[in-house]
């Protein structure tokens, strides 16, 4: 396989980015999408049908697990939320990073110095 960079000028075919395994088809002579850090393998039209039962069969294998995983952080986040919510409020500290006191403290006049 042909290795190829984004943003290169390429002749028909299909073409398999790795790093996000997207497949491109290039019907007419075209420029691949994306910078040159992006890298497309060139690949004959007999292997792209296995390609994609093998990345099917990943997606189906990592999909319960993904499922499972899920669902443990709702149910953890549902029976364990409250919990939390409480010992974030009791460790409160007074630290407010949203608010700026740009005007300085009350009491501090114009005229008055330090």
């Amino acid at each position: 396989m042909r290795r190829f960079n984004g943003g290169h000028k390429v002749v028909p075919g299909m073409y398999w980015n790795a790093w996000d395994l997207r497949v491109v088809g290039v019907n007419n002579e075209a420029i691949l999408p994306g910078d040159r850090n992006l890298v497309y393998y060139r690949i004959p039209f007999v292997l792209v049908l296995p390609l994609g039962a093998i990345l099917g069969g990943i997606y189906v294998f990592f999909l319960p697990v993904v499922s499972i995983a899920t669902a443990i952080s709702v149910l953890g986040r549902r029976m364990f939320g409250h919990v939390l919510f409480h010992a974030r409020r009791s460790v409160f500290f007074g630290w407010r990073p949203t608010e700026a006191y740009l005007a300085g403290k009350k009491g501090q006049g114009k005229g008055e110095g330090p």
